[in-house]
């Protein structure tokens, strides 16, 4: 007998639906945080109680909405749940959690500093710079900030998120909202759509979002306490706008180098990218200066090849991007007088 593709996801979800008990979220969330429990208690026991206070909050979706999403887990391995708090006089906020995937078997919890420190680089995640001392400003900066020390090093070492999240949303940064952390869990605010909707949206818009990003790219360049951050996934996918606030903000953290300045010795440098498509980078390279115009070279090529702000801007732009000698010592001029114009031209287009 032959089914069309239609009839056979009928066939699919009939017969899942023999199979799967559809759980309400907040069971779900509650199983999960007591499998972390018992793979790292010392790293979450301090969680136990403001999680238990923080699931009950938590309003269900329709059946339906929840069989989906029992069925999606089954292909994509990727745990991100949206979600609604109930708050006060009936009011809802909407959020999203988010779920590191690990191989538990692999996962070693004895020796946690240890196994972070003799990590190799890893251009695709989180890199702390190393500094030649024993212990790490950043770890003993979090221990002042109120983290347990075997919390911070498991997150250091599989999922920074739920630290660094915390941290520059409460310095100013332009990053969602955290709500909450229960061991691999961690929960953010919808920061609304990523900026792939926007590309072909009007002007004004477009001049409004590239703003942002250069502003967004200098403040992470600056860092905070003397810690640098230069982010890796600086792209539209990971960029979102919230039309209610008007904030563009940077939706995952979990892919940057930190450098604490403090240590390090030079001059700044200019970002000179390695043969191949898009950000191509060594790691090293941004452990080496005091300060590097990686992040605004992200936010120009961004700029120039997706949101196209404007296109009496290109010129500035393409001269961000290329840098040649003979025109550019440094991206952070450029990325200035791109603000400047971009505020301007957007009070004009606000007047008209």
């Amino acid at each position: 007998m032959h089914l069309s593709p239609g009839h056979l996801r009928v066939v699919l979800i009939l017969a899942l639906l023999q199979e799967l008990q559809v759980k309400p979220q907040r069971d779900i969330l509650r199983d999960q945080f007591e499998k972390d429990l018992l793979l790292c208690p010392v790293c979450f026991a301090d969680q136990r109680e403001q999680c238990e206070a923080f699931f009950e909050t938590i309003t269900e979706p329709s059946d339906w909405s929840r069989l989906l999403k029992t069925i999606s887990l089954l292909f994509d391995q990727r745990q991100i749940y949206w979600l609604e708090l109930k708050e006060t006089e009936g009011s809802r906020t909407r959020l999203v959690a988010k779920r590191k995937a690990l191989n538990r078997k692999t996962v070693q919890v004895n020796n946690l500093e240890e196994d972070f420190l003799h990590l190799r680089e890893r251009p695709g995640g989180f890199h702390l710079c190393r500094t030649g001392t024993n212990t790490s400003r950043f770890v003993t900066y979090l221990e002042h900030r109120g983290h347990s020390s075997p919390s911070i090093w498991f997150y250091l070492t599989y999922d920074v998120s739920p630290l660094l999240l915390r941290e520059l949303h409460s310095l100013g940064f332009p990053v969602p909202r955290p709500y909450g952390t229960c061991g691999l869990i961690h929960f953010q605010e919808d920061a609304g759509r990523t900026l792939t909707h926007y590309a072909e949206k009007e002007e004004a818009i477009r001049m409004k979002l590239a703003r942002q990003v250069l502003e967004l790219s200098l403040k992470f360049t600056f860092g905070f306490a003397d810690f640098r951050l230069y982010l890796t996934d600086l792209t539209a996918d990971n960029l979102a706008y919230d039309e209610a606030s008007g904030k563009v903000t940077i939706v995952d953290v979990d892919s940057l180098v930190l450098v604490d300045s403090t240590s390090t010795e030079g001059h700044a440098l200019r970002y000179e990218p390695l043969p191949g498509e898009g950000f191509t980078f060594d790691v090293s390279s941004f452990c080496t200066g005091q300060q590097m115009d990686a992040n605004v070279y992200q936010a120009c090529l961004l700029l120039r090849d997706f949101l196209r702000p404007n296109d009496t801007m290109q010129l500035l732009l393409e001269q961000c991007v290329k840098c040649q000698n003979d025109q550019c010592d440094m991206r952070f001029q450029i990325a200035y007088d791109l603000i400047k114009l971009l505020k301007e031209r957007q009070s004009g287009l606000e007047i008209e």
